[in-house]
Parts: structure tokens; C-alpha cells; sequence
């Protein structure tokens, strides 16, 4: 069975695949020329680069062969068939002609057969030339699938600076780069622009290149020849790797210039290659890097042994060094950190003793640099030794030198003063997480239970740990501290979020989800602080809740401030879990228990506003008793127009009893008596006669109003049929009894609340025990008997009222 084997040829292969359909889609119209281009040079800079160093691992004859192969490879190599050779000589021979129709054709017929030809696109270039822009898009296809020919593309960047595409212009320098690596000039015409696209601000990322690239581009192509060119850029490039974390990017550069002109690297640069190679991991290169340009010789042996796969390996063995009496005390710290990663403790142990002879006020840096390979090695013991001289130091009392102190103690088991060293470091960073945790876990094991949670407590006046509030959170609820767990979970549960201001605020958080963003520019267009003077300020940390688990943590909180009756705390969760991002997904369920605690926290204004969309979304008796509870409860009447609205696209008999409710609070009686009248006729129920008499009885009460006897006989009527439909003596006899009290017809009130005191208890429940109205009649007959009849009266509260 045959098969097509992997390597250059298969990748030449389906890089002409790709270049196919690339140009067939330009050619058809679906992709446009800008995106053609860019789809050609998408990534050219990195595998430039990375081609560029592996050339520069090998010698400088080598390299030229390599970089004469690697373009060979490159080049498409497309070859046209002899009858396709013999159109486009015929196309071409049309051309010079002037029989420019047929050589077009015959050019469109030769792409139609083979898109990846260079030589029509050539010959359409010249048919166009009255037409630049079509000119120019012909002969960069003819450049692009044709043999790189730097001249040809120094041309195109030209003819694109005339039509001012600079972006164009830049990637016809960067082809003429790739043509001609060597070629100085072409670097600093397409840096020149790389600078000129910054200036405009112009996103260059999408063009794959940057300065760094470019400089890092021009160290890799340059020749020894060139050196102090090389130096230069290579130093640029390394800094801005450098600053943006990218170490590998800088050694390479680093180690690209180092390999072709070691020679103009002063003690400076050496140092900092030698940083870069020790950040990078690469210990066996900067030992080559001291032994070949600083001047110190190794000697050092080679064995064989057996690793833990039971397999012989080589293992450098190393022996003695001879370091130069002028050599920076940085270079020394820099070479015994190198060996004590290589394992040679040994030397190590015998350069130390010089190396700690040094001035602390001056090398205490480098002491630092040293303990910190000791304690990734687990060498403590030799780690302490540089650390006591730097805590002694008064220049180096801080709380970072403190801190890697107490870690050393506390590995070599000595607990109290790794304690007292602990200490030391929240007395410099009070806030510090590390020692704050691991102080906890050395006082926890001894014991010291209180001691230890107060040590987790972070002043919140300062910038505080997320990671560490949520931990304290965690041994709190172990350690079953209720109301302490609460107060640290509120304050982490507000990490991203903030307090109210004013109602505005809060009709932002009730309209959309996750508004805390809104909020705070509501609050920049208001010309206020975004934030508040109490705000807790958090550290920049990658702690994260998943919604899941702050939605768990949330109620959790909730449970516990209800439980201890914290309602106001209860209701501050609330709100912040309303402007949560992370909760948006739960918002129902959010909305209902902020409408719970404003309920248990008496705060019935905000709650009036989570029912009303409560009993539009969910109408029915449980959302009317709750809407009808809250309405009840408010001070001020400001509801009447949505009870209105609320009734007005669908007929609910309940809207009566609502409306007349709402207008006989705002004594607004004759509107009251109409709703109440027309759900008695529907209903005969005794409410909404009780209801009517009441309202009836109001009215006579104004002196406002004619025929007061009238109104009082009608609501007396009323008050009877009440009676006659509650079915219950007790509570009829009583409400008539407080009916003609305020009346003043105190004999028949007197009749009544005796009646009521003579029958049985109005019921009987197991939760709520007997309902009973005994003693309120008992107390209004010693109201109306005090002043004429005293010892009547004292008779009712003897017998009644004494508990």
C-alpha cells in the first residue's frame, strides 16, 4: 500500500492547496484583496524568527547554505504545462501587438486552469497599468506567487506610498525583508512605518508585526559584519520582552547577538544575559557565558550514574573555581546561584564564605537573590545564613525580608521564633495574606484557637485579600463563629459591588441585571464620586466565585442574619445580590427574598415596589393578600393610580375590595361606599358589609354632610346584616357594641359588649391558641362605666383584665 510520506514535500503541497483557494475566492469575488493579503502574510513573523534562530545555532558558513536551502523551499516552484508555456507566449506576443482584448483572455483562461501561476498575473499588471490600483493588486498576486525578488517588492512599496496604503507598503517591506534578511535599509524603511501606524494609533496587531518584532528581526538577519547594528536592537528588543514578561523572546534576541558579536557585550550586558538565562531556567548556558567572556575557569568531571528509571546518565561533577579577583560582585551572586541549581553545594559552601564578607548595605540585594535558589532547592539551613545578616541590617528591615526569615524558620521546625518573626512582618505589612495563613496553621496546631481567628482578621481600612477573607470565612464556619462568619462574608460577598445612594440607584438595580457598572456611571453623569468613602478596596487577585457557589454563599448569609434577626444586614445582602453579576441568572429568586427581608425590616416602601411586579407577573390570592398587607402598612397613600391599572385590563371582583380599601384610607368615602356597594351585590359577603357600615358611619361623622340621621340608620342596617351573615355573636356583638360606643349611644353599646362577654371564644387554633375578644370588650365597658359608675367598672377590670 502506498502512502504519501511526511516532510517538505507534503507541507510545499498543501501550501499550494491553500494558495489555491485563497486565489480562486479573490478571484470570484468572495474575499476582498485587503483580506487576501492579510490571509498571505497571517504568522510570517514568528516562523521568520524561529527560522532565523536555529540558522544562527550553526556556523556562519553553514548559515549561508541553510538560508539559500530554506528560500529554495520556500519558493512555489510552480512549473506551467508546455501548452499552458505556449499560451501565455502567445498571450504575451498579443500584448506587444496591441491586441490587448485576446491577451487578456487568454491570461483569465491560463488563471482559470492554474490560479498559482505568477506569469498572467505579471502580463495583467502591464494590460492595467492605466488602472494603478488594479496595476498594483495584479502585481503583488504576481509577486506573491512568484520568486522572492526583493527589488520587485522595494517597487510595489514605492507605487504604495504614491496611493498613501500604508499598510500595504508595510508588508511589501516585510516580503522584500524575507528576500533580502541582510539588507539593513529594508529593516529601517518597514520599522520606519511600524512607527508611523503607532503614531496614528492604528491596531497593528492585527498585522501580526511590531517594533519588537521588527528589532528582534533585525538582530536574527543581520551579519557578524554588523555588530554594533546588532548590539543596539538587541538590547531594545530584550528590554521590551523583558517588560512584557516574554523571557523566552529575550534570551533568544540576547543569545542571537551574544552568538555573533560576544566581543561588544560589556559587564553590563553580560549581567543582563546572564539574568535573562537564570530567569529562563537555562543554568549550563550562563556557566559557558562566565567561562568564555568573564574570565572563570571550572573544573569539573563527568560521571555515570543510574537515575530512578534505572537508566546511566552523565552527571557534571563539579570541582573547583577560580573566580577573577575584579569580577563584579553581581557576576559572583549570579554564578553561585547557578550552582547551587546545578547541585554543586559543595563549591557553593567554599565561594559563600567569601561572598558573605560583603557589605550587607550594600550587596543586601544580592543576599536575597541567593536565599531565594537556596529555599527553591530546600536548602534552608544555607538559606538562614544569608537572611540573619539582612534582618540585623536596619536598611533591610522590611516586612519581605521578614517574611522569607519566618519561612525559613518555621521549615527548620523552629516555631516560636518563626512566630515572633511572623509577627514582625504584620507589624511592617499589616495586611500581608502569607503570613496572616500561615501564622494561623502554627498557632491552630498549638492550639490557640482565638488567638489564631484573630490573626485572620484584615483591617478593612486598608486593601484587603479576597483569597484570604473567603479562607477566614471557611475555619469560622468550622470553628462555628455565627455572627463573625457573617460579617466577614458580607463584606467578601461586596467585593465587586456597592451601596445604594438613592431610590434612582435602586430603580437602576430593579430594571436591569447585573447593573453595577450603570450605577457607577449614573453616578459620573451626576458629577459624584463613583465610589463610596466606606468602600472596602480589595487587592487584584484571580479569586473568582462560580455563580453556583455565590448564589450557596449567598444564602447561606441570608439564613444566618434571619435566623439571629439581623433584618437590616438582611436586607443589605439583598440589595448587593441585586446589582451581582454573577447572580443575574437567579434574579427571580434574588427579587423574591429582597421583597422579604424590606417586609422584615419594616421598609414597605421598597417592598411595595418588588410586589407590584409581583402581582402583575404572578396575579392571584397569595400576591393580593401580600400586596394588600403592604398597602396597609404604608404611611402615605401613593398607590391609588397602579391599584387602578392593576384591575383595569382584566375584571378581578377583587378589585373592588381593593380600590374601596385604598380610597376609604385616603377618606375618599363616596368613592369607597361605590366600589364596596358593588361587591356586595356580587358577593353578600359580612366583610364588605362591615365594610359599608363603616364607611356609611364615617360619613356622618363629617359635619360637612346633610341628613346624618339617614346615614346613621343605614349604617346601623348594614352593621345587622353583618351580623346576620358572619354567623359568629362574638365578634358581631363586639363590632356593634364599637359601633354605637362611637356613636355615643352608649346604652345600646353597653347591651352589646355584654352579649359579646356571654358567648363562646371565636375559635380555637393549635399554632395561634384561643382568639378570643373577652378582654377588649371587657376594657371598653370599663371605659364607658369609669366615670359615671367607678366600681362597675372596677368590677369588669377585676374580673377581666387582671393577669
Amino acid at each position: 500500500m502506498e502512502y504519501e510520506k511526511p516532510g517538505p514535500s507534503r507541507v510545499i503541497k498543501e501550501e499550494m492547496v491553500v494558495e489555491n483557494e485563497l486565489t480562486n475566492k479573490f478571484l470570484s469575488g468572495q474575499m476582498s484583496f485587503a483580506e487576501y493579503s492579510s490571509e498571505w502574510y497571517e504568522d510570517i513573523e514568528d516562523e521568520e524568527d524561529s527560522k532565523e534562530v536555529r540558522r544562527n545555532d550553526e556556523e556562519t558558513l553553514q548559515s549561508t547554505q541553510i538560508i539559500e536551502k530554506n528560500n529554495q523551499k520556500k519558493r512555489r516552484g510552480i512549473r506551467m504545462s508546455p501548452a499552458l508555456v505556449g499560451l501565455m507566449g502567445e498571450a504575451n506576443i498579443r500584448f506587444a501587438r496591441g491586441d490587448i482584448e485576446m491577451a487578456e483572455r487568454m491570461c483569465h483562461e491560463i488563471i482559470k486552469q492554474l490560479p498559482t501561476a505568477a506569469e498572467p498575473y505579471q502580463t495583467l499588471a502591464q494590460i492595467y497599468e492605466h488602472d494603478v490600483e488594479k496595476s498594483l493588486q495584479f502585481s503583488l498576486l504576481a509577486a506573491h506567487l512568484g520568486r522572492y525578488d526583493a527589488e520587485e517588492w522595494w517597487r510595489l512599496a514605492a507605487i504604495c506610498k504614491q496611493l498613501n496604503d500604508i499598510k500595504q507598503e508595510m508588508i511589501c517591506y516585510t516580503q522584500a525583508v524575507k528576500a533580502e534578511p541582510q539588507n539593513l535599509q529594508a529593516h529601517m524603511k518597514r520599522l520606519e512605518i511600524v512607527t508611523t501606524l503607532e503614531e496614528i494609533n492604528y491596531p497593528i496587531n492585527s498585522l501580526n508585526v511590531s517594533k519588537v518584532k521588527c528589532y528582534h528581526k533585525i538582530v536574527t538577519s543581520l551579519p557578524s559584519s554588523e555588530a554594533e547594528t546588532i548590539m543596539k536592537y538587541a538590547k531594545l528588543a530584550s528590554s521590551l520582552y523583558h517588560s512584557s514578561s516574554e523571557i523566552e523572546k529575550a534570551v533568544e534576541v540576547m543569545a542571537a547577538a551574544y552568538k555573533k558579536c560576544p566581543s561588544l557585550f560589556t559587564v553590563e550586558d553580560i549581567n543582563i544575559y546572564l539574568e535573562l538565562l537564570i530567569s529562563n531556567k537555562q543554568y549550563l548556558s550562563c556557566i559557558e557565558v562566565f567561562v568564555s567572556s568573564v574570565g572563570v575557569e571550572i573544573e569539573a568531571e563527568i560521571q555515570t550514574v543510574k537515575n530512578d528509571n534505572g537508566e546511566i546518565e552523565e552527571q557534571t561533577n563539579y570541582l573547583n573555581c577560580t573566580i577573577p579577583d575584579n569580577m563584579a560582585i553581581d557576576l559572583k551572586s549570579k554564578l553561585l546561584v547557578c550552582f547551587i541549581h546545578l547541585g554543586a553545594l559543595t563549591l557553593v559552601q567554599t565561594l559563600l564564605k567569601d561572598f558573605l564578607s560583603n557589605d550587607v548595605d550594600k550587596a543586601g540585594d544580592l543576599f536575597m537573590d541567593i536565599e531565594e535558589a537556596f529555599s527553591s532547592v530546600g536548602h534552608y539551613e544555607m538559606a538562614i545564613k544569608l537572611l540573619e545578616p539582612l534582618v540585623q541590617n536596619t536598611n533591610f528591615d522590611l516586612g519581605a525580608v521578614w517574611l522569607k526569615y519566618a519561612d525559613c524558620l518555621y521549615k527548620l521546625g523552629r516555631e516560636d521564633d518563626a512566630i515572633e518573626s511572623y509577627y514582625k512582618v504584620l507589624k511592617h505589612v499589616p495586611q500581608q495574606p502569607d503570613a496572616r495563613r500561615k501564622l494561623f496553621s502554627i498557632l491552630e496546631k498549638r492550639g490557640c484557637i482565638d488567638e489564631a481567628l484573630n490573626i485572620l482578621q484584615q483591617d478593612y481600612k486598608y486593601v484587603v485579600s479576597a483569597s484570604l477573607l473567603y479562607e477566614q470565612c471557611q475555619i469560622l464556619k468550622k470553628y462555628n463563629k455565627t455572627l463573625k462568619y457573617l460579617e466577614v462574608g458580607e463584606v467578601l460577598f461586596s467585593r465587586d459591588l456597592t451601596k445604594f445612594r438613592n431610590e434612582e440607584e435602586l430603580k437602576i438595580a430593579c430594571r436591569v441585571k447585573g447593573v453595577v457598572e450603570l450605577i457607577y456611571n449614573f453616578r459620573s453623569m451626576r458629577g459624584e464620586s463613583t465610589y463610596n468613602e466606606d468602600d472596602i478596596q480589595f487587592e487584584e487577585e484571580t479569586f473568582r466565585f462560580t455563580p453556583s457557589e455565590e448564589f450557596e454563599f449567598f444564602k447561606e448569609l441570608l439564613h444566618i442574619a434571619c435566623e439571629h434577626k439581623l433584618y437590616c444586614t438582611m436586607q443589605r445582602l439583598t440589595f448587593y445580590a441585586m446589582i451581582s453579576r454573577g447572580l443575574s441568572s437567579y434574579r427571580p429568586t434574588v427579587e423574591f427574598y429582597c421583597f422579604q427581608a424590606c417586609i422584615l425590616n419594616r421598609d414597605f416602601s421598597n417592598a411595595l415596589r418588588f410586589i407590584k411586579e409581583f402581582v402583575i407577573k404572578y396575579p392571584g390570592p397569595r400576591t393580593y393578600i401580600l400586596l394588600s398587607y403592604i398597602v396597609n402598612s404604608l404611611d402615605e397613600n401613593t398607590h391609588g393610580k397602579f391599584l387602578s391599572r392593576l384591575f383595569q385590563k382584566d375584571y378581578n371582583i377583587v378589585k373592588h375590595l381593593f380600590l374601596g380599601n385604598n380610597f376609604l384610607i385616603s377618606g375618599r368615602y363616596l368613592v369607597a361606599l361605590k366600589y364596596f356597594l358593588e361587591y356586595h351585590e356580587q358577593c353578600r359577603e359580612p366583610l364588605s358589609a362591615l365594610l359599608i357600615a363603616v364607611t356609611i358611619l364615617a360619613m356622618a361623622a363629617q359635619r360637612t354632610v346633610d341628613k346624618h340621621h339617614n346615614l346613621i340608620l343605614q349604617g346601623i342596617a348594614y352593621l345587622f346584616s353583618y351580623k346576620k351573615l358572619r354567623k359568629c355573636d362574638q365578634e358581631a356583638y363586639y363590632n356593634l357594641g364599637r359601633a354605637f360606643q362611637m356613636l355615643s349611644i352608649n346604652n345600646l353599646a353597653i347591651e352589646y359588649y355584654e352579649k359579646a362577654l356571654a358567648c363562646d371564644p371565636l375559635a380555637t387554633c393549635e399554632k395561634h391558641g384561643v382568639i378570643d375578644l373577652t378582654k377588649e370588650t371587657a376594657y371598653n365597658l370599663y371605659v364607658l362605666y369609669k366615670d359615671q359608675s367607678p366600681d362597675i367598672a372596677r368590677r369588669y377590670m377585676l374580673k377581666y383584665l387582671v393577669i
